[in-house]
C-alpha cells in the first residue's frame, strides 16, 4: 500500500489484488489516508498492481466512490489492466467514473 499526494489529488496505490483477504487492511488504510489528507478534491486509484478483483474489492471501490461524492470530489481509476477492466465493465463501474487503461 502506498499513497501519493500532488496538490489536491490523492493517488491510492494498493499494490495488491482487491480480494477478501486484503480488503479490511486496505479499507482501514484508505480511510486513514482520506482523513489525513482531507483537502483532496480528486482521488485516483492506481490499479497497476491489481490483477484480481472480487466482489469485496468492487465494494471497496464503490465505497471510495461514495466517499468522494460525499466530499464533492471526483474519482478515477488509472493504470487498469485488461482483467481489471473486464471486472469493472461487468459491474458497470465506468458508468460511475472514468477508468483509464494502463499505458502499453
Amino acid at each position: 500500500m502506498n499513497i501519493r499526494k500532488q496538490g489536491t489529488t490523492l493517488t491510492l496505490i494498493p499494490e495488491s489484488d482487491l480480494t477478501a483477504g486484503k480488503i479490511e487492511e486496505l479499507k482501514d488504510y484508505f480511510i486513514a489516508q482520506l482523513k489525513q489528507y482531507s483537502d483532496f478534491t480528486h482521488i485516483q486509484l492506481d490499479a497497476g498492481g491489481i490483477e484480481v478483483v472480487d466482489s469485496l474489492g468492487v465494494n471497496l471501490i464503490v465505497g471510495l466512490y461514495r466517499e468522494a461524492m460525499s466530499r464533492s470530489a471526483t474519482i478515477e481509476i488509472i493504470g487498469a489492466g485488461e482483467n481489471f477492466i473486464k471486472v469493472a465493465n461487468f459491474f458497470r463501474l465506468p458508468s460511475l467514473f472514468p477508468i483509464k487503461k494502463a499505458e502499453a
